[in-house]
């Protein structure tokens, strides 16, 4: 009887904290619901561009099939190789297929080809790519009879080999540094609430935004050092190839680690104590590896779901890094991802003082 007169307090403290109520109910509700949609290994609305040297009937029956695939969304019609270059180096596409002279002459024969170019810096949806597009070719030519098999000559930009590394440890540069950033500044303010020290605080001649100025600065400093380390590993231990600028690497490092900050300042602003910020920190750092493009493409995503994820800082930082690690970005491609970055951080900044002049006020 004493044990369940226990359970029942228990249930009764439980229910009648709606905060901690809510925070058991609805994140893993919403985010069961968002993340079936958004963790998939399946690709979907592809954009590619074709470039048909061949301008035959047999080419543009080709096309056709390729227009008849559910995956593929978007066909481009190209007329030289540098429209096909800018759209892979701005992520409008994931590949282009050329189709070249002779392609109607040839077909049936040994010499009957086609190439496909995709971006390998995308390395896992750019196979998944490569094999639909495989399977539309099998397609066409059971359709159309023809005797000897044609031939993919597949290429990779910037991932030649397809080394997983440089796929995976630029990934991995961003969220480590992310979660080190959201964890370390969701602490700042709960730590001093539970040590007793945060009154002192107050009664201090510093202003709120000075305040959080003082546990936002400590932290980016560690965060920008570690990411220093991290940059070295993939650099000299991984041998990722790093062919940006360092300038503007440090640059979205900063930007991003403010953006980051001020989220966990926020979370820290919110919570009374270190475990209801930790568990704040993952309400935020689970929506973002799943909807910034870390594991799956954006691009797979329902159209519906897509515009959350503009909202997630991660998704541009991933393609900034990616960008610079793998391909030499010039400033006016990473411009655009610096001031989202700036922009977010500044709205969770600002969110972060409203809520934390109210706390105080």
């Amino acid at each position: 009887m004493r044990l369940f007169a226990l359970i029942k307090k228990e249930f009764l403290a439980i229910k009648n904290d709606r905060r901690s109520l809510f925070v058991i109910i609805a994140p893993p509700l919403l985010q069961i619901f968002i993340f079936s949609f958004a963790a998939t290994t399946e690709v979907k609305h592809i954009s590619l561009a074709v470039f048909d040297k061949d301008g035959s009937y047999q080419s543009r029956e080709f096309i056709q099939s390729l227009k008849g695939s559910k995956h593929i969304e978007n066909l481009i019609n190209i007329h030289n190789y540098d429209d096909a270059k800018s759209m892979i180096d701005n992520r409008k596409i994931i590949g282009f297929i050329v189709i070249p002279n002779g392609f109607s002459k040839n077909l049936g024969t040994e010499d009957s080809k086609i190439q496909l170019i995709l971006d390998g810096r995308r390395s896992n949806t750019a196979q998944i790519v490569d094999g639909y597009i495989q399977q539309i070719l099998m397609q066409f030519q059971s359709k159309d009879a023809v005797k000897n098999p044609l031939e993919i000559n597949s290429r990779y930009f910037y991932n030649q080999n397809l080394n997983n590394f440089w796929w995976i440890v630029p990934n991995l540069f961003c969220s480590v540094t992310m979660l080190l950033a959201v964890i370390l500044s969701a602490l700042s303010i709960t730590r001093e609430k539970e040590l007793g020290t945060f009154e002192q605080i107050l009664v201090s001649p510093l202003r709120p935004h000075e305040i959080l100025l003082g546990k936002l600065i400590p932290g980016l400093i560690i965060s920008i050092l570690v990411s220093s380390l991290i940059l070295s590993l993939a650099a000299f231990y991984f041998e990722v190839p790093f062919r940006g600028s360092l300038l503007m690497l440090y640059m979205g490092v900063i930007i991003f680690l403010f953006t980051i900050s001020g989220v966990g300042l926020f979370i820290s602003s919110l919570c009374k104590t270190q475990q209801q910020a930790i568990l704040g920190s993952f309400v935020f750092l689970l929506p973002s590896f799943l909807l910034s493009g870390f594991a799956t493409p954006v691009e797979n995503m329902p159209l519906w779901l897509q515009p959350i994820s503009d909202f997630i800082p991660l998704k541009y930082y991933i393609a900034l890094i990616k960008g610079l690690f793998l391909k030499d970005i010039s400033f006016a491609v990473a411009a655009p991802l610096f001031v989202k970055m700036f922009l977010l951080g500044v709205v969770s900044l600002t969110a972060a003082l409203v809520l934390f002049k109210r706390k105080i006020g």
